[in-house]
């Protein structure tokens, strides 16, 4: 197994905001396009029956004058954030979502993913937790890494 390298791996991405910035040797950046509040409780059981997903707030963000991308400016808590590009055409790879080192050194708190190849072009997003002080985020932030693992 091997992480594809950055030739590869692009060409299993869409909707690159700066494939510049955002392309690496092993990893790709990933850019937070929406931030959800997690607004009411869920619910889960052993067979499914009685789940239910818990129910989420779109957070908008707010423009400062004269900048072109608005912010989040968000207090403590749980939230999700839906990256702007997408997967596709992952036969025969595992896709790791993980944090940006950015996003950790701001305080973000998120666990890695792990996406099979059936969620090729859904969006991916990742769970996180804003630390005391909060965390202020800005649209298409580099906010997530992912790595392409292949057989």
């Amino acid at each position: 197994m091997f992480f594809l390298k950055s030739g590869e791996l692009q060409n299993h991405i869409n909707s690159i905001i700066h494939k510049e910035t955002q392309q690496h040797e092993t990893h790709f950046d990933l850019t937070v396009s929406t931030v959800h509040k997690y607004a009411k409780a869920g619910s889960l059981d052993f067979g499914g029956s009685e789940f239910k997903p818990a129910e989420k707030e779109l957070i908008k963000p707010q423009k400062n004058q004269g900048d072109d991308y608005g912010w989040w400016n968000l207090p403590q808590g749980h939230y999700q954030a839906t990256m702007n590009e997408t997967i596709k055409e992952v036969e025969d790879t595992i896709a790791f979502i993980g944090l940006h080192s950015h996003a950790r050194e701001a305080g973000i708190i998120s666990n890695a993913s792990m996406l099979s190849n059936q969620q090729d072009e859904n969006a991916i997003t990742l769970n996180f937790f804003a630390p005391d002080p909060g965390c202020n985020i800005k649209e298409n932030a580099r906010f997530a890494v992912l790595y392409l693992l292949a057989s």
